[in-house]
């Protein structure tokens, strides 16, 4: 009998315990891939050399306007086998170049 009434409480605590928990372990668990929350790789941010998809990430832009940039030669790119890699120091020029200058106040 005792143990029916100690059963309700003990499932409100492991729930609860559950509920805090199960954040915590998610993100050591994120760390330990070495993901980020949206679940792509962050090793990306340690290589020299990035794929277009990278690039985009890392700059917050599409891919597609990673392309373009290259076509236009705004980004300097090298071809390697099928493969289209941006030197990070180039994306940075980029995409520091030509800021908007503030509106006077």
């Amino acid at each position: 009998m005792k143990s029916e009434t100690m059963s309700p409480p003990i499932d409100t605590l492991a729930e609860a315990l559950a509920a805090i928990i199960k954040p915590i372990v998610k993100e050591a668990v994120r760390e330990a891939m070495n993901l980020n929350p949206g679940g792509t790789a962050q090793s990306a941010t340690n290589k020299s050399f990035l794929t277009v998809k990278q690039a985009a990430e890392t700059s917050g832009l599409g891919a597609s306007t990673i392309r373009l940039a290259i076509r236009r030669r705004q980004l300097r790119a090298q071809r390697v086998g099928r493969r289209v890699l941006v030197k990070r120091g180039d994306l940075e020029s980029f995409l520091e170049a030509d800021p908007i200058a503030a509106k006077p106040g």
